[in-house]
C-alpha cells in the first residue's frame, strides 16, 4: 500500500508515506499477530495475559519507529534539480 502510494514521488514524500504507514497499519496489525501467536502457541500457560502484554510492547516499539521516520521525511531538506 506504501509502495504504491509513494511511487512517483520524491524521498521526503516516500519518508513521510512510510512513516504514517508504519504507524497506522503495520504498528497495530503486527503487534496483534506477534501476541495472538505467542499466546497461541509459545507460551506453557494459556491465561491470555501474553496476548495484551506483547502488543503494549510492540506496537510503541513500531510507533517510535514510525514516528522517527516521518520526523526524519517531514525534516529532509527539498532535493535540487
Amino acid at each position: 500500500m506504501a509502495y504504491k502510494l509513494s511511487r512517483h514521488k520524491s524521498e521526503k514524500k516516500k519518508q513521510i508515506i512510510l512513516g504514517i504507514t508504519l504507524i497506522v497499519v503495520v504498528a497495530p496489525f503486527l503487534s496483534w499477530l506477534v501476541g495472538g501467536l505467542y499466546a497461541t502457541f509459545g507460551s506453557i500457560e494459556t491465561t491470555g495475559w501474553a496476548e495484551i502484554v506483547y502488543p503494549m510492547i510492540i506496537f510503541p516499539l513500531i510507533g517510535l519507529l514510525g514516528i522517527g521516520w516521518l520526523v526524519k521525511g517531514v525534516l529532509k531538506k527539498k532535493e535540487a534539480n
